[in-house]
């Protein structure tokens, strides 16, 4: 039964879902739902808002209009719309002559105040274009037009007549909104000076109180200039309508407008009332009906995918589809991918045209092509998670038909290590190589060429052969990587061990030195043997310890306390120890160090292990009287320590032999260091996340110590 109920669950949540978002969609006309359904009611809308502002301009179209083509409440069929200039002699046109000249060219107006242009015509545009071209200098419903050109002034005496005729449409469709039957809406609009008065109203003999009282409402006047209103945004541009409109210029105007909230009347205000209601309860539907889709199509999912491949007795159960390669399945998923896109497009919505007037075609196409995406792809889905609990998902591969061919030599060393490497340096080349050959294939099958033969031949060939080279390249540097890193931790045990050896016996020597020093010997030639002695031991000594720190230090084997550090402070702390060695040499330092705390995240103990090693190295070998320059910015997101000087000695090495161990700037000179100071010191940097820059131009030399900053929580 489960093998049955739960694929038409997922089905039928996958319908609810896409009715959900056709009604989300259309509902809310184009607005999110939860924004729609904050709206209390109509009222206090946007929609009722944008239908006031519509309604306010439509009055001073209206007042616009009836001045054109009223006279004393009338419409005069004999007023004069427009004047042209033919020859020097002027013509007149009323509004009953253009009408029937636009009548004549087949225009005419349906119930609907519309223009059509389908109607017996005994004029053609052609004869209207070529025989009554007139240049136009007055139209009545265009007062203050100004041509840009002459040019713009000439048209037909058709084009004319149809312009005149929107006009009186929108007249007609005014009269028709607000006078000739009952309407929601009504207004009062009257200017006055010097004992004249204009007044306009749809509504006679109501008061401006009456209209307030309606229940919404507009009012302004021109001695305030205050709009009094209690809609949720009332129009912008009342009051400079009003002003353009006052026949009088400098008069007194009041105005007035409201909305009866009973909608006693059938208008256009009461029809978005019932509509508007109809929508928001659907929205509450679509919204509802989301949610519960949306839970159920991830409930019947997850129930999909846990019985899926289950038999009656709870076995796995497969089908013969089941047994296709994985990459074939993948492939088929892709291929209807944009094949669906491609039936979309040239037939659904062909076929959403052939159907008629079909709201938003491009919407439906949208859901159409994600739906049938989904009921193929969910399948072919499903089928992988079957193989997946067979443990079959790797077995029905073609890869692993390409891994077991290449393993035949891949795993044919007797090292492991290299397998990963042979396999990102065989497998995804072969792969490609695969693709082509197979290419050729089929256009030497298709065409019959010759060419395409030859060149898959060529290069199966190259691919076969590339791999037999390749893979004895990827052994032979597996051998030798193998070689280096044994040779590089021998290295670093021996030194360890021998370093470790030798303090017992060093330090008996200094222990002996020390009392023969206190001894009481009158030879002057035996002191002087007992002091070399000593400097030799000592010497012998400090190079033991940099030789077990730098084993540590290039080991990692270090323990390390990182805390917030000012580098600041202990750069001065560190370059107040070295300041007297640094003027024994006549060395001028040149500080620049900000006062602001800079802080890093170091090991204190460490760092200053660091920072004493550059300093002894510029020392010992910066030119005698020289200047040394020491620097520390603070930069976006890091913090620069920066030393430079002037070599006593040629620089004859390059900046990474200086960091290697036993390697000192000058290879003659006599000093007493153990040239492990600067591989120390990168080591140790590097280990707290730091950076150590050598640069060498000439004589001059440059260290740079960067560290990232600390941000300023962590430093506090």
């Amino acid at each position: 039964m489960k093998k049955f109920f739960i694929p038409f669950l997922h089905l039928f949540s996958l319908f609810l879902l896409l009715c959900s978002l056709v009604i989300l969609h259309f509902a809310p006309r184009g607005r999110d739902a939860v924004s729609f359904l904050k709206e209390k009611n109509y009222l206090s809308s946007s929609d009722f808002d944008s239908a006031i502002s519509e309604s306010v301009n439509d009055i001073f179209d209206y007042i616009d209009l009836r001045d054109i083509f009223e006279t004393r409440g009338t419409l005069d069929l004999n007023h004069t719309i427009a004047q042209s200039e033919t020859n020097g002699a002027t013509r007149s046109y009323s509004l009953d002559y253009l009408i029937k000249y636009a009548r004549s060219m087949g225009y005419y107006l349906n119930e609907k105040n519309e223009i059509l242009e389908d109607g017996p015509a005994t004029v053609t545009k052609e004869q209207d274009e070529k025989e009554h071209m007139v240049r136009v200098i007055y139209r009545a419903y265009l007062p203050d037009y100004q041509p840009a050109t002459p040019a713009d002034g000439f048209m037909s005496l058709g084009r004319l007549a149809k312009e005149a005729l929107g006009y009186l449409a929108k007249y007609y469709a005014i009269r028709s909104r607000y006078f000739d039957k009952g309407s929601n809406f009504s207004f009062y609009v009257a200017y006055s000076s010097e004992g004249n008065s204009t007044c306009y109203t749809n509504a006679e003999g109501i008061t401006e109180k009456q209209i307030q009282a309606l229940g919404k409402y507009l009012y302004t006047d021109s001695d305030t200039l205050e709009i009094k209103s209690n809609l949720k945004t009332a129009p912008s541009n009342l009051v400079p309508l009003l002003e353009a409109r006052d026949p009088y210029r400098d008069g007194t105007y009041v105005f007035s407008a409201g909305v009866d909230t009973r909608f006693p009347h059938e208008d256009e205000y009461k029809a978005a009332y019932m509509e508007y209601s109809t929508r928001r309860q659907l929205t509450f539907v679509g919204l509802f009906l989301f949610i519960f889709s949306i839970f159920a199509v991830l409930t019947s999912f997850v129930m999909l995918l846990a019985h899926t491949g289950r038999g009656e007795k709870n076995g796995l159960q497969l089908y013969p589809f089941d047994k296709t390669p994985v990459e074939l399945t993948l492939m088929l998923g892709i291929v209807w991918f944009y094949f669906t896109q491609i039936l979309t497009k040239y037939f659904f919505e062909s076929l959403l045209l052939v159907v008629g007037n079909f709201p938003e075609p491009a919407f439906f196409s949208s859901l159409s092509l994600f739906a049938i995406r989904y009921l193929l792809l969910l399948p072919l889905f499903l089928s992988l998670v079957r193989q997946y609990k067979k443990s079959m998902l790797f077995h029905c591969s073609y890869l692993r038909r390409i891994l077991k061919l290449m393993e035949t030599y891949i795993t044919a060393s007797q090292f492991t290590r290299s397998k990963t490497f042979s396999y990102l340096l065989f497998v995804f080349p072969n792969l490609l190589a695969l693709g082509l050959i197979l290419y050729n294939a089929y256009c030497f099958i298709n065409r019959r060429s010759l060419l395409h033969l030859l060149f898959a031949t060529l290069l199966l060939f190259i691919t076969v052969s590339i791999d037999y080279y390749t893979y004895f390249i990827s052994r032979g540097l597996h051998d030798a990587v193998n070689e280096q890193v044994k040779a590089e931790r021998l290295k670093a045990d021996l030194i360890t061990n021998v370093s470790h050896d030798l303090k017992t016996p060093l330090t008996s020597i200094i222990s002996y030195v020390d009392l023969l020093k206190r001894g009481n010997i009158g030879d002057e030639r035996v002191r002087g043997y007992i002091e070399v002695l000593e400097q030799k031991a000592s010497r012998l000594k400090n190079l033991t310890e940099d030789l077990v720190e730098a084993s540590k230090a290039s080991s990692g084997n270090v323990s390390l306390e990182l805390h917030p550090i000012n580098y600041s402070e202990i750069l001065l702390q560190t370059l107040g120890e070295f300041q007297e060695k640094l003027e024994k040499r006549s060395l001028t330092i040149l500080t620049s160090v900000p006062e602001e705390d800079i802080m890093i995240m170091a090991d204190g103990r460490q760092l200053f292990r660091v920072l004493e090693n550059l300093f002894n190295n510029c020392a010992k070998y910066a030119l005698l009287g020289s200047r040394v320059y020491i620097t520390l910015e603070k930069r976006e997101k890091e913090a620069a320590f920066i030393m430079k000087n002037i070599s006593e000695a040629p620089l004859n090495i390059s900046p990474d032999e200086l960091t290697e161990r036993f390697v000192r700037g000058d290879v003659s000179r006599s000093t007493e260091g153990s040239g492990l100071g600067l591989s120390i010191a990168k080591s140790l940097t590097k280990l707290m996340s730091g950076k150590m820059i050598i640069d060498i131009d000439g004589d001059l030399y440059k260290v740079s110590l960067l560290f990232p900053l600390v941000e300023k929580e962590e430093g506090e």
